[in-house]
């Protein structure tokens, strides 16, 4: 049995075969023609989140890792690192919002039938459809409903709805993340007297004024030093044989070597420089501009930190004060002038193909089961038992 005779003996039977579908499709046309019409209406909006204030906690950290908030730690908490995007989805498609636009628009009175709150919100979260572009980040809010007005006024309210509670949780979270921020300064400022007494005794303790201006000084008598000794070598080399200019010559050398090693050599473990002079220990001071160092770069870390936490404290402080909308609309909710469904054509299209489907299976099963069409023996008996225990 080919394709070809199964399309053959369906054309004799057309009748059946195309007849019946075409009657179905119809049916179809008529039905979806009286079936009650659905409007859509749609609203797209793209968030304008404004400036992002720095993250208290990776300040936090960032201070933690380096010890310069002593045992504040990681303890500060911040605000929620939750993106503006995210945040926003979760409000507008939250369970308040829902229940506020229920309430608003009476639509208990549109779902027949439905006495509980959460069996409304299952059929009004089913019914509205709310999404965020991946690449433009344009969230769309879509509706569709018998009345028109209700489905562009509808969708409009809710996103007029989540923005209002947006920006009362946007305001709260301000607030405390100016308090946080406030906790932070004062502990950043703490930090800076407890660092400002440290480079004090530091100077203190190794009897300095001016580390890096004392070791410049030092370094300049070296060179002068170095001259000098040189100088006089040479001058000791052209003496000759006049041992009395050669003696005077070497004892003012080797006094120059001997100054020359406190301000150069090395130096014992309990060094330190005299308060009586401003000359320091070259390698001494080599080490102590080091440690120096880490001191000062830790004092400017947290002075940038302060500046940071300023900015951001400002920043709050505006975002508590805004009452204005973050949504910008893209293209505003709009009264369809068409209905959205059902599609009559569609009715028709699915009426005939599935009465085509089921008919022209039937047929076939009853052409092999008289014979009209060939198939092998073992076939026709299996088709003979579906046949009869379907009944036909």
């Amino acid at each position: 049995m080919s394709m070809i005779e199964i399309l053959v003996f369906l054309l004799q039977r057309k009748k059946y075969s195309i007849g019946i579908p075409f009657l179905a499709g119809i049916l179809g046309f008529v039905i979806a023609w009286f079936s009650p019409e659905y409007y859509k209406s749609g609203i797209r909006v793209f968030l304008d989140t404004g400036a992002k204030t720095t993250n208290i906690n990776s300040l936090v950290k960032n201070a933690a890792s380096s010890n310069l908030l002593g045992s504040l730690g990681t303890n500060i908490g911040g605000a929620g690192t939750q993106e503006n995007e995210d945040l926003y989805l979760e409000i507008v498609t939250g369970r308040d919002v829902q229940l506020a636009t229920i309430e608003k628009f009476r639509l208990d009175t549109i779902y027949k039938g439905i006495k509980y709150k959460e069996s409304l919100l299952k059929r009004f979260d089913k019914d509205i459809k709310i999404g965020v572009d991946d690449v433009t980040g344009i969230i769309s809010c879509e509706y569709e409903a018998h009345n028109k007005v209700l489905a562009r006024d509808l969708v409009r309210f809710v996103v007029e709805e989540a923005n209002a509670k947006y920006i009362k949780l946007r305001r709260e979270r301000a607030l405390q993340t100016i308090e946080h921020l406030n906790i932070f300064k004062q502990s950043i400022v703490v930090s800076v007297d407890s660092l400002s007494n440290v480079l004090i005794d530091f100077y203190r303790a190794n009897n300095l004024l001016d580390l890096e201006s004392q070791l410049k000084l030092t370094i300049t008598t070296l060179a002068s030093y170095e001259e000098q000794i040189n100088n006089m070598r040479i001058n000791e080399s052209r003496a000759g044989t006049d041992n009395s200019s050669v003696a005077e010559l070497r004892k003012r050398r080797l006094i120059l070597e001997r100054e020359f090693q406190k301000l150069r050599g090395e130096y014992s473990k309990d060094y330190l420089p005299s308060k009586s002079s401003v000359y320091i220990n070259s390698d001494w001071a080599a080490e102590k501009i080091i440690e120096q160092g880490k001191l000062e770069s830790d004092f400017k870390r947290l002075f940038a930190m302060l500046e940071t936490i300023e900015s951001s404290i400002i920043m709050e402080e505006g975002n508590a004060a805004k009452n204005l909308p973050i949504i910008q609309i893209v293209q505003d909710a709009y009264l369809a002038d068409y209905k959205s469904k059902p599609k009559r054509a569609l009715w028709a299209a699915v009426g005939f193909s599935f009465s085509a489907i089921v008919l022209c299976t039937i047929l076939v099963l009853q052409g092999i089961n008289s014979g009209e069409l060939s198939i092998d023996g073992n076939s026709r008996e299996n088709i003979k038992n579906i046949l009869k225990s379907l009944k036909i």
